[in-house]
C-alpha cells in the first residue's frame, strides 16, 4: 500500500481518526453520481460536489511532474500485488474517474476520510 499502510483502510499518513480510503469507499462516493463514469465532473475543483479535486498532476517514479492542470491520480489503500496499489484518476476533458494499478513509487495525491 502507499504511505506505509499494511492493510487497506488503515490510517497511513493521515491524522489520527482519519484514513486513506479503500477502493470500496471511493466507489461509494462515485455511486452518489451514478457511477465512476459520471463522477469526475462533479468531483473536480470546478464541479458542484464540494469535493474539489485539484488537477495537480502526477510524479512518475520520482523523475518528473506531468499533467499539472490537466489530470490527477489519487491513491486508494488497496494493494495490487507486491509493487502496486490502486489509484483513481481524473482529467480536465473526461467526465469519468478511471481506476489504475500503479507502482507505489509514483507520487500521487491522497484524500483522507474521517473514521
Amino acid at each position: 500500500m502507499p504511505f506505509g499502510c499494511s492493510l487497506a483502510g488503515l490510517q497511513g499518513l493521515c491524522p489520527p481518526a482519519w484514513h486513506i480510503p479503500t477502493d470500496a469507499e471511493w466507489n461509494q462516493l462515485f455511486a452518489v453520481y451514478i457511477t465512476n463514469g459520471f463522477a469526475g465532473s462533479p468531483l473536480k475543483f470546478t464541479g458542484y460536489s464540494g469535493f474539489n479535486a485539484l488537477l495537480s498532476g502526477v510524479d512518475f517514479f520520482n523523475i518528473n511532474f506531468n499533467f499539472a492542470g490537466f489530470a490527477t491520480l489519487m491513491w486508494t489503500s488497496d494493494s495490487h500485488g507486491a509493487y502496486k496499489a490502486w489509484a483513481h484518476g481524473m482529467n480536465s476533458f473526461n467526465p469519468s474517474v478511471s481506476l489504475y494499478p500503479s507502482f507505489r513509487s509514483n507520487a500521487f495525491s491522497v484524500r483522507c476520510i474521517k473514521d
